[in-house]
């Protein structure tokens, strides 16, 4: 476990985004409640939206990940992520891991995670249906010991549709590897596909199946299911579990965390 001032430290950190946003709530009474932009959480599955933050405000999502292996190892991380939206079509997305904790063999290491910075554009079809690319760069933040060690390459075709009241979501793409074993491709494939729903005003459910594959490695797949609180228009909270489907998968893994609209900056 943590010492307990770190613990408390980084409970601190996760608060103050909601600190943050609530107090922009509080200065933006005087506006219109319906004119108030939403936030566009893309957290916490593994799948992306097409769509953007609203347009030149800064959104901020961050939580905390425990992921269990069968084999006994634990990774706790604390992911975190800042979108910034020039327009409905096209904006930037900058995160990682601001804690990363790995145990293996009752040894654990931990230190800041890497990071990345992405493009993202949207192509809009019809009301309600768009697709999206995601395309950006890994940087090795964190120690040679659980990072990336080297740069890579990320690419993310996304595809959204509205079904109803249910929202779909389907990401096909995958993540060019400059540092990896010489028996295992470099190039890593994924995909996800997502399915959400809000339950009352308050309230929602997300479901979702995702996997990985690698040649030279084995593939992985997992079953995610999560609930978000819509604490109001700008703060949403979330919390769920994912389950391994396959050997070369985690055991199971739990999270929590929050989006936050932070301010406008223009």
């Amino acid at each position: 476990m943590l010492p307990r001032r770190r613990r408390a430290a980084l409970a601190l950190l996760m608060l103050l985004p909601a600190a943050g946003a609530l107090a922009d709530d509080n200065a933006a009474d005087e506006i219109a409640a319906d004119d108030q932009p939403a936030v566009t959480p893309y957290r916490p599955t593994v799948s992306n939206p097409a769509d953007l933050s609203a347009p030149g405000w800064l959104e901020f999502e961050f939580g905390a990940l425990s992921d269990h292996g069968s084999d006994s190892t634990r990774t706790d991380t604390l992911p975190w992520l800042l979108k910034y939206a020039f327009t409905e079509n096209s904006g930037l997305l900058f995160g990682g891991n601001a804690y990363e904790r790995v145990r293996v063999a009752g040894e654990s290491q931990s230190g800041f995670g890497d990071t990345f910075l992405e493009w993202k554009q949207r192509l809009p079809v019809s009301e309600g249906v768009a697709f999206g690319v995601e395309a950006g760069v890994g940087v090795p933040s964190a120690p040679s010991a659980f990072g990336i060690g080297k740069p890579d390459y990320i690419v993310n075709g996304i595809f959204s549709s509205d079904i109803g009241a249910a929202h779909l979501d389907l990401n096909v793409g995958g993540v060019r590897y400059m540092n990896h074993p010489a028996q295992v491709s470099a190039w890593q494939s994924a995909w996800a596909a997502a399915l959400s729903h809000p339950l009352g005003e308050a309230f929602g459910v997300a479901v979702e199946l995702s996997g990985a594959a690698q040649h030279g490695a084995e593939h992985a797949h997992q079953a995610l299911a999560a609930i978000n609180y819509n604490a109001s228009r700008r703060i949403v909270f979330d919390f769920g579990a994912a389950y391994g489907l396959d050997h070369a998968a985690h055991d199971h893994s739990v999270f929590c965390g929050g989006t936050f609209l932070l301010g406008k900056l223009n």
